[in-house]
């Protein structure tokens, strides 16, 4: 196929309703054929290094393009987050990836499966570290008050957010589902709070044990699955960020911690939302987060809290504390790649920088299909259930 005729076939495809292009780009083939594609200004170069390249460009799918991407079948130059916005045009339709991710907890079982879909993700050495501020190490969208704010500024700015929510004080004792790297443990503690965090990541308990014995904080973690969890005690307060993703049984999660909390308490959450209920792309059940993760879908969440003993405190949107904050992460990750890929390999360097540039670029959508919230609970202290 000549690169005349793959380019005008790549075009017909991908264009949007009205005709256009995302953004204009240049396409290179392995004989060295060149040519632009669109009328501005290009913005990246895409090159098709081998036969196997081609392929996946002609396949017009995801998932297999996105593949031959990360083993470098292909390459792309110049701004990668607007070739990402390409993503909006081209299907992905693979159909047996999304039914293979709603048959593993009925053959393995929810619990077992859950551990081995978050290490997934979270089990990369720790090679996030390398690009989040280093006073908190959060994994999750900051609050900004500016566009240009530092990030240690508004990490500190939001986990003080979230400590005033929750009405913390001295001697309160808090649970932390999903604690991750630490963060909101780490600036409860050093406030008098006692923390017990909950983690499915192996890595992230080693971390935060040293953590919790280099500071000596009246906190603990341990491995343990939300729904399985058996409370020792009631907490006065519950944090779950960047958790509901993975936990898309709205119903079962207030019941579980409804049992978890003191009447009186309060439960902070954020967490990337959807528009609607479509399947997450296939890239990310098979390189990101496999299994049941899935952008909450708010009309469900919210009937979940009315229908359990819980009261919406508050609804913020945070759609583009998200954005800046993404953006941030994508822009280190492209600076750090060396020692990222001398800690890991290049091909993990690439999945995340798929990660990233995409989600900055859904996030910054017109068509607000990927968005952000956090919301404040309160289990009511006069509730009398009969």
């Amino acid at each position: 196929m000549g690169i005349t005729h793959l380019a005008n076939s790549f075009i017909s495809n991908i264009s949007s309703k009205e005709g256009k292009l995302p953004c204009s780009f240049v396409i290179h083939t392995e004989k060295g054929e060149s040519l632009p594609i669109g009328k501005e200004k290009p913005v990246f170069e895409l090159y098709i290094r081998n036969q196997a390249g081609l392929r996946a460009i002609q396949s017009l799918n995801q998932l297999t393009i996105a593949e031959a991407y990360i083993i470098g079948n292909i390459d792309i130059t110049g701004d990668f987050t607007q070739a990402m916005s390409f993503a909006e045009h081209i299907p992905d339709a693979n159909f047996w990836i999304k039914m293979w991710r709603h048959i593993q907890p009925w053959l393995f079982g929810l619990e077992k499966c859950n551990s081995a879909w978050i290490a997934k993700h979270y089990a990369s050495a720790d090679i996030q570290l390398l690009v989040l501020e280093s006073d908190y190490n959060t994994y999750t969208q900051c609050l900004y008050e500016h566009d240009d704010d530092s990030l240690e500024a508004c990490t500190e700015r939001k986990l003080g957010m979230v400590f005033e929510a929750l009405k913390l004080k001295s001697n309160a004792a808090r649970l932390d589902v999903g604690c991750g790297w630490g963060g909101l443990l780490r600036y409860s503690a050093r406030r008098g709070v006692q923390v017990t965090g909950i983690t499915l990541a192996e890595n992230q308990k080693v971390y935060v044990d040293n953590l919790i014995k280099e500071n000596d904080f009246d906190a603990q973690v341990m491995i343990q699955d939300l729904f399985s969890f058996q409370p020792p005690k009631k907490y006065d307060s519950i944090a779950a960020i960047g958790v509901m993703e993975h936990l898309p049984d709205y119903p079962k999660v207030m019941t579980q911690l409804s049992k978890c909390i003191k009447p009186g308490g309060r439960v902070y959450m954020d967490f990337l939302a959807s528009n609607n209920l479509s399947h997450p792309h296939t890239f990310i059940t098979k390189y990101i987060w496999p299994g049941t993760h899935h952008m909450v879908f708010m009309p469900q969440f919210i009937e979940a809290i009315r229908a359990s003993p819980f009261e919406i405190v508050s609804i913020h949107n945070d759609r583009r504390n998200y954005y800046l904050w993404i953006e941030e992460i994508n822009r280190r990750w492209e600076l750090n790649k060396a020692e990222i890929v001398k800690q890991s390999s290049e091909e993990l360097w690439r999945i995340f920088r798929i990660l990233y540039a995409g989600s900055a670029v859904f996030l910054g959508s017109p068509a607000y299909g990927l968005t952000a919230y956090r919301v404040v609970l309160e289990y009511p202290a006069d509730l009398r259930l009969h």
